[in-house]
């Protein structure tokens, strides 16, 4: 029987100095790693025992800025060394006793005490200023057969000779006495892929300039370590979320990730004249661009999604107004709002975070229009387009509907597919949100037909992972009954959390990691019977950090077993079949 421990320390591999400085560099208290020591992190990024142990040192390491592609090497001073052997010292006694993953090691260091202030776009030009600059020479395009040959690359260095096997099989494979059962839509959408292909394009068709990408282009550790490798910079963060642009030089080439960026960081781009490479999935756009056409017509975007989730964070900078709301709960409330008011300073309480300052949910609730973060739910943004249109048709009348809600079309199946093959996966089905206060409005206006229900032509993003990974011959087979399930996918994806808490609801065993390492133990000439895991219960951001984590041993069960596999839209082919090769390599087996 499986048991699990929570893991809070792990012993590295190495107490050797050169894996503590190693460590020292991941944790933000040294020079970046090469032997020179020529990269500087901020002094306020080290972990508390750091600054106990080495307050007035920090002092000169903190001297140093970054030069990682600068091509010019800034030497550390005696005192400097001094610090990092300080730094060096205290860390190991700190985290001798914790592994860390080399993306959680770049995670950390990436923070900075630094906040470049942005300039402000007029919010009732972002349209022009967007279509300006896609026009412009800063905007880079690739041609489509540049592109056709980015994404057969791709291919090569993210597929997996398993996994396409797998596919080939009917999503199944027996190897001894482990099946594997993978899910029918599952791992990189077509977005993603997309995103990661210009990048690496990117990388290669501008060799010897700086390359930077404005956040993780995609919330996958081990794509970004890989694009760390290669000579890509993130932009450093604040611990308060702002953002440090002020070592982007005119020249440099500059990444948007999948997720778009904000138009206020466009506009800061392009003051700096450097090169734009915009990797934002059409899908995103798509819902920029709605949220363009709502407010030209004076309406506010509400906005199903998280508020501080890089997308939406992007998509409200193209709104003048607009309200962001997470899950059908806080829809209810804004509904209930807009048809019988309420307290008005609760309300702007309740979502300070989530509107522009100086909102007036008197007075700009009035006309309205749903978008979406792309990897929410489509079954909860579909009921709460819903909701909205019948909340307008009974303060208004349905004649007037046309003046108070418009309809869009921003819906990306990818997030719904892969949490439908996940119930498939159980011999479930997916059930659709519910809300009281929609039946109820549903009751009322009986054979009225909703705009949002009328020409809902879905993206299906589905048929373009197909053009890329081949057709998937799936074939029917007897799933009612799978021993554990593996969730790889980065811990900070939300989408994949999504997959681990449907197998959590239908009480099958379930264990998200984010890399092959998790499984077997730290010997890989050893391997053991445990899994390395994230918890429902940890946030992503400790989880990063490799806390909070979960070692559970004995996870694959004596004699036969039915392993259920799927991973979250932004982990590449290559590594879930890596992920499989562990497992079966701690079982004696080989595919």
């Amino acid at each position: 029987m499986a048991s699990s421990v929570t893991s809070t320390q792990r012993r590295p591999r190495s107490c050797d100095p050169k894996v503590t400085m190693g460590t020292a560099v991941g944790v933000g208290c040294a020079l970046a790693a090469k032997a020179a020591c020529t990269t500087a992190v901020s002094g306020e990024a080290f972990l508390p025992v750091f600054q106990a142990a080495t307050s007035s040192a920090a002092a000169e390491v903190t001297a140093l800025r970054p030069t990682r592609l600068s091509g010019s090497a800034t030497q550390a001073s005696p005192s400097q060394h001094a610090a990092l052997a300080a730094a060096a010292t205290a860390v190991l006694a700190h985290s001798c006793g914790r592994r860390r993953s080399r993306a959680s090691l770049s995670a950390v260091a990436d923070l900075s005490t630094r906040s470049t202030q942005l300039p402000k776009v007029d919010r009732s030009s972002t349209k022009s200023f967007r279509r300006d600059l896609v026009r412009s020479e800063q905007y880079f395009k690739f041609g489509k057969s540049q592109m056709a040959s980015a994404m057969d690359k791709l291919m090569t260095i993210s597929g997996s000779e398993l996994i396409t096997k797998m596919r080939e099989n009917g999503f199944k494979l027996q190897v001894g006495d482990v099946t594997f059962v993978l899910a029918e839509s599952y791992g990189f959408c077509w977005g993603v892929e997309r995103a990661v292909a210009m990048a690496y394009e990117a990388r290669n068709y501008f060799p010897d300039k700086n390359v930077w990408v404005t956040n993780e282009l995609i919330h996958n550790p081990v794509v970004n370590q890989n694009m760390t490798d290669m000579g890509f910079s993130f932009i450093k963060k604040t611990a308060e979320g702002g953002k440090d642009f002020e070592d982007v030089q005119k020249g440099d080439v500059v990444i948007l990730p999948a997720f778009g960026a904000t138009v206020d960081e466009m506009a800061f781009l392009k003051e700096r004249e450097v090169q734009i490479v915009d990797t934002t999935c059409p899908w995103v756009s798509k819902v920029w661009n709605s949220v363009e056409k709502s407010k030209d017509k004076g309406h506010t975007a509400i906005i199903h999604g998280k508020y501080d989730h890089e997308e939406t964070v992007a998509t409200k900078s193209f709104a003048e107004k607009f309200i962001v709301v997470k899950n059908m709960d806080e829809a209810e409330y804004v509904a209930n709002y807009v048809l019988n008011g309420g307290d008005r300073e609760e309300f702007l309480k309740k979502f300070v975070k989530a509107v522009p300052e100086g909102f007036d949910p008197d007075t700009d609730l009035e006309r309205v229009g749903v978008a979406n973060q792309t990897t929410m739910l489509k079954g909860e943004t579909e009921l709460i387009g819903k909701l909205f249109e019948r909340v307008m048709i009974r303060k208004y009348g349905p004649q007037n509907i046309d003046s108070h809600f418009v309809s869009f079309n921003t819906i990306c199946d990818a997030t719904q597919e892969r949490q439908d093959a996940m119930y498939k996966m159980f011999g479930a089905e997916y059930e659709a949100p519910a809300s009281a206060l929609y039946a109820d409005l549903e009751g009322e206006q009986v054979g009225l037909e909703l705009k949002t229900e009328k020409n809902q032509e879905k993206l299906s993003s589905k048929e373009m992972e197909d053009a890329t990974r081949g057709a998937a011959a799936a074939e029917k087979v007897d799933l009612s009954k799978v021993d554990f399930c593996l969730v790889i996918g980065g811990y900070n994806s939300s989408n994949t959390t999504h997959l681990l808490e449907i197998a959590e609801d239908k009480k099958v065993p379930a264990y998200h990691i984010d890399g092959a390492h998790r499984i077997g133990g730290l010997d890989p000439e050893n391997l053991l019977n445990v899994i390395e895991h994230k918890p429902m219960s940890t946030s992503p951001a400790d989880a990063m950090l490799d806390q909070g984590l979960e070692v559970t041993k004995n996870f694959i069960p004596d004699g036969p077993v039915v392993v259920g596999v799927t991973s979250g839209a932004s982990t590449p082919d290559s590594e879930v079949g890596d992920c499989l090769q562990r497992l079966l390599a701690v079982r004696g087996l080989k595919a």
